[in-house]
């Protein structure tokens, strides 16, 4: 009689694909608790979505795999739908507040027409009866699935200059990082495909690396995932109508309010009234009015405020030291910042980290 624990043991290819779907469970319920707007999350959510599936599959396969009809083909249309997913990812990261256009979103067509293409070469040349259990059928998938995956990062070529907005922007240079990563990780997805096409010895082997690769990446976008989508409660603010404010200042206050919760301008320790007076370009006096009024506080105490929001997250969120958080969040030097965060916390930060982690 097989003893129940013997049933739960799994090998280390399936172990690393189930730890892959939970850290996209996890991706996914932060950036929809944290991100506010709906239409800041649908992309991300589904591009973790389609990963956390494609891990799934893998985990499954030797269980399941060889009994279900198409798992090998929903397999392969998740797996190659990243890099599609990828592009138009990397366009939303580049400025939040926008969305990608209907012509941008026809690059998810890629794969289906792969799927098509390989399915009625097989079919035409009578290669198999069927689209299922068929090796020649995988080979011009694989073949298509790289194909597709290769136009879809051009598509990122035509629009270039959206990294140079994003290294032009406050605070960008995480998202900038994260979008040449995400390049980088598609690119040798491909390949590794490729050398899997012409190397059919390497199979086991080529689903590890491309299992270790999603992990790898997903780890990159946890240490970034709170300076990308803050918390809800600072975009929801948007919903807040101000008193006293005419149209024209009421835009200038939108304008803030995403230079604060977007871009994290106040992550700069020199980052002042004039700099902010200049981005908006309207006068300091303009500028502090419409705080004042809309925020109710003043300008420093708008910029610590959004400062120790974010030092309570890391303080409980990561392992940094007190000083790299401070640095991190816009504070130059250690003693202001104990001092702020005690002013409005009550606590220092390192009573704040052991209570609040207690």
């Amino acid at each position: 009689m097989i003893h129940p624990m013997e049933q739960l043991r799994f090998t280390i290819p399936e172990m690393l694909s189930l730890i892959g779907v939970f850290q996209c469970i996890y991706i996914m319920v932060y950036i929809f608790f944290r991100a506010g707007k709906i239409s800041h999350i649908i992309l991300p959510v589904f591009y973790f979505l389609t990963l956390g599936l494609a891990f799934l599959f893998d985990f499954g396969y030797s269980y399941i795999g060889e009994i279900t009809p198409y798992y090998d083909l929903l397999s392969w249309g998740l797996w190659f739908s990243g890099p599609p997913l990828s592009v138009l990812l990397i366009i939303q990261m580049s400025q939040i507040t926008r969305f990608p256009s209907l012509v941008e979103w026809s690059v998810l067509l890629f794969v289906p027409a792969a799927y098509f293409f390989s399915r009625y070469a097989v079919l035409s040349q009578g290669l198999c009866s069927g689209v299922t259990n068929c090796p020649q059928m995988m080979d011009f998938l694989n073949v298509g699935g790289i194909v597709a995956g290769a136009l879809s990062l051009l598509m990122i070529w035509g629009h270039r200059n959206l990294l140079l907005n994003i290294r032009a922007q406050k605070a960008g240079q995480e998202r900038y990082w994260l979008v040449l990563t995400l390049i980088f990780v598609n690119i040798f997805f491909l390949v590794l495909m490729a050398f899997r096409l012409g190397i059919p010895e390497i199979g086991n082997t080529g689903n590890l690396v491309r299992t270790l690769l999603g992990l790898s990446f997903i780890y990159l976008v946890t240490t970034s995932l709170f300076r990308i989508y803050p918390q809800a409660i600072s975009l929801s603010s948007a919903q807040r109508k101000p008193e006293g404010l005419n149209a024209e200042e009421q835009k200038i206050a939108k304008k803030i309010e995403n230079l604060m919760s977007l871009e994290k301008v106040y992550h700069e320790p020199t980052y002042g009234r004039s700099n902010l007076a200049q981005e908006l370009g309207h006068p300091e006096t303009l500028v502090s009015r419409v705080i004042n009024i809309h925020f109710g506080k003043s300008f420093p105490q708008l910029l610590n405020e959004n400062r120790i929001n974010d030092a309570k997250r890391l303080l409980l969120e990561t392992d940094a030291s007190i000083k790299i958080v401070a640095q991190e969040v816009g504070f130059n030097s250690l003693p202001s910042f104990n001092r702020v965060f005690k002013e409005q916390t009550g606590r220092s930060p390192s009573e704040y980290r052991k209570n609040m982690i207690k």
